[in-house]
């Protein structure tokens, strides 16, 4: 055997194993470091008017500041939209406004960067249990303002209260627009609410609902509101809007005396100007309806010859009934 050429041969094909055990040893620890490099993140800071979206490193709010040459003031506050600074924060700077705080008659002059006035009390010692704020403790804190803090004192209380009625509405097509019709009167109910009393140096500052027990049920008022459309007539032009349907009929007339001279419609009534005779399958007797050059009239009248898209139409006189004649027009049916 050639050993000095076995073992050339042997190391020459285990060269390329080395090398790539050593990229794979690379890779490896670069991988791994990579776990314990910051990556970086992107917030919204903003900060004494100004918002800017900025790139760091920062593991906190005050490394942040540090790093962007921001000085924070032994009463200014910083706010984190999350938990941590992480990528997509929100960061804010409020900085501490002057404000006076007086407690029976003793006054002295504070800073904060608080929301609002309770807060600020807090802030300086007035425990919420004990103490509060005069006015809104909600209302933004301004700068200059002057707070002024009473003592608390609670009770709790049963009071009566009454429940109103509600109101329920049901569309009614046989109505018509702005008519109602009650079906069921209203009645208030009544409940008993158990309410605790916050006051402020003896004057009612706030009322918190504890607890609420149902006396009676309300009774709601149950209404029909009519949806039906009604006509508006334009005198001046003759236009006719809000109607439920228009028929194009072969209009007549005639006398209250003629047929049987009774004077007497089918629906009873006597007849007169302003009543019509129609078929009732086109247009059922009690409905209203505008005849353009005779005006608003009601169908309470039948004829043998007032079939189909016929009407006639009652007329005072002879005269006005020949000067009528026969001819086309258009019936707006109202209701």
């Amino acid at each position: 055997m050639d050993w000095k050429r076995f073992s050339m041969t042997g190391f020459k094909n285990k060269r390329p194993i080395t090398r790539m055990y050593a990229t794979m040893i690379a890779l490896l620890v670069i991988v791994s470091l990579t776990g314990f490099i910051d990556r970086g993140k992107s917030v919204t800071l903003v900060a004494d008017g100004e918002t800017r979206q900025v790139y760091t490193h920062a593991v906190n709010e005050k490394a942040l500041m540090r790093e962007n040459n921001i000085d924070i003031g032994d009463y200014d506050e910083i706010d984190v939209s999350t938990q941590k600074l992480d990528d997509g924060s929100y960061v804010k700077v409020r900085r501490a406004i002057p404000v006076t705080l007086e407690y029976r008659g003793q006054t002295q002059e504070v800073y904060t960067a608080k929301h609002n006035s309770q807060e600020v009390a807090e802030q300086y010692g007035y425990n919420k249990e004990k103490y509060r704020p005069y006015g809104d403790v909600q209302k933004p804190l301004q700068a200059g303002q002057h707070i002024v803090i009473g003592h608390v004192s609670r009770k709790t209380i049963t009071e009566d209260e009454v429940v109103p009625y509600a109101i329920e509405s049901i569309p009614d097509e046989t109505l018509g627009q702005g008519e109602e019709k009650v079906i069921q009167e209203g009645q208030n109910g009544r409940k008993r609410v158990k309410l605790n009393i916050v006051s402020v140096d003896g004057q009612v500052a706030d009322k918190e609902t504890l607890s609420t027990e149902l006396i009676s049920e309300m009774q709601p008022l149950v209404r029909k509101v009519g949806t039906k459309e009604t006509v508006e007539i334009n005198t001046s032009t003759g236009d006719v809007s809000h109607y439920q349907k228009i028929i194009t009929m072969e209009a007549t007339a005639y006398l209250p005396t003629d047929g049987d001279g009774q004077c007497i419609t089918r629906m009873g009534t006597r007849a007169r100007y302003g009543v019509v005779a129609v078929d009732p399958n086109v247009i059922p007797l009690g409905s209203t309806v505008f005849i353009p050059g005779y005006g608003v009239a009601r169908a309470e009248d039948t004829g043998g010859a007032i079939l189909g898209n016929r009407i006639d139409l009652c007329m005072e006189d002879y005269d006005a009934c020949m000067n009528f004649g026969r001819h086309t027009v258009p019936v707006y049916v109202l209701n």
